[in-house]
């Protein structure tokens, strides 16, 4: 894993942030957290097609931060991130978004919790994120790309949504597109999934593992294997530099 490479994409997606990440088409971007840079690492993500990286977890952009000696800052897409920038921002304009990820019932009621908190939100459709065939999800991609929103918002899970994303934009889709993970299902039952608490002192991480216990396993990973696997990235990194 080049993490000088990785390092880049984020630093670059960062410095243009909030600006030309909503008004720069044609673009594609996905949040990495702990468990998605292991993805990345086994090549089961490949970043390099995507456009634009942003670090989602506070332990992971403290690291990244120490090691790079950068200063980037943490964004994904949920309502402690980007997803209130650009809903804001779509109030005020003509421009449309789509909503593709999560279960049947989770999707249309997160899409009309999101409605109901930004009222005026030219919404192009949504959908649910599972496919009963490779034929079905072509025919997805087909749909919303005749559809032609400005901005497309994948939750599906990683390495499926990133997947999504990059095919997307080789099909011909000339919007903006984000994946937010398990935005979609968060939000089913009220816009802010996280109390105040838990954003001030930096414990979604463990919120989600409290409140969803389908990613107890993931513990391990955050806590301990991430930290040692970067460290180890960023040292034959730099040990390789010609």
């Amino acid at each position: 894993m080049n993490n000088r490479l990785f390092v880049n994409k984020l630093s670059e997606a960062a410095s243009r942030y909030p600006d030309a990440t909503f008004s720069r088409r044609g673009q594609i971007y996905t949040c990495v957290n702990p468990f998605s840079y292991h993805l990345i690492r086994k090549g089961h993500i490949p970043y390099q097609e995507i456009d634009g990286l942003y670090v989602d977890g506070i332990l992971m952009q403290k690291l990244v931060n120490l090691l790079w000696k950068t200063d980037i800052l943490r964004l994904s897409f949920d309502m402690t991130g980007m997803a209130p920038d650009l809903f804001t921002r779509l109030q005020s304009s003509d421009e449309s978004i789509f909503f593709i990820g999560a279960r049947h019932e989770e999707i249309s009621a997160s899409v009309d919790t999101i409605m109901k908190a930004y009222p005026g939100i030219n919404l192009a459709g949504f959908r649910h994120g599972y496919f009963d065939s490779p034929q079905e999800r072509e025919h997805e991609i087909r749909n919303i790309i005749a559809a032609n929103p400005d901005f497309v918002i994948i939750g599906m899970g990683a390495p499926i949504q990133e997947h999504f994303l990059i095919d997307l934009k080789k099909a011909g889709f000339k919007g903006i597109a984000f994946t937010c993970g398990g935005f979609l299902h968060q939000t089913a039952n009220r816009i802010n999934y996280y109390p105040d608490w838990v954003n001030r002192y930096n414990l979604r991480a463990f919120y989600r593992l409290f409140h969803e216990k389908n990613l107890f396993k993931r513990l391990y990973n955050v806590l301990l294997q991430f930290p040692i696997l970067f460290t180890l990235d960023t040292i034959r990194t730099r040990l390789s530099r010609p």
